[in-house]
Parts: C-alpha cells; structure tokens; sequence
C-alpha cells in the first residue's frame, strides 16, 4: 500500500474485521473507533475506521 493509498469499508460485510486506515491493525467494532466519511470518485459514500485519534490524525 502506498502512503496516499487508503482502505475504505463500505459496509457490504457485516461479518468482516474492519482494518486502521492508517496502521492496518484490527479493529474491535463491538467500541468506538474514530472514521473519516468521504465520497469516494464515484460518489459512494465510503468509511475509513481508525483504530485511534492518532492514527486518524496522521492519516489526515
């Protein structure tokens, strides 16, 4: 993955582990966890989750 490359979930599977944006560590989705909303170049609304407020920030 390159520097400017990021993962969005688009929450199609319920059942899959959601990564950091930022770090690629697992996220436990039954807490909170920072995300970032954008719309993506086709215009689908796409969901970036962070792991922290750091990782958000560094991905900002």
């Amino acid at each position: 993955m390159t520097e400017n490359e990021h993962i969005a979930t688009t929450g199609d599977d319920s059942e899959s582990t959601e990564l950091c944006a930022q770090c690629g560590v697992s996220i436990d989705t039954s807490e909170w966890h920072p995300v970032v909303a954008d719309d993506g170049a086709d215009g689908e609304l796409q969901l970036y989750p962070f792991c922290d407020e750091t990782c958000r920030d560094e991905w900002e």
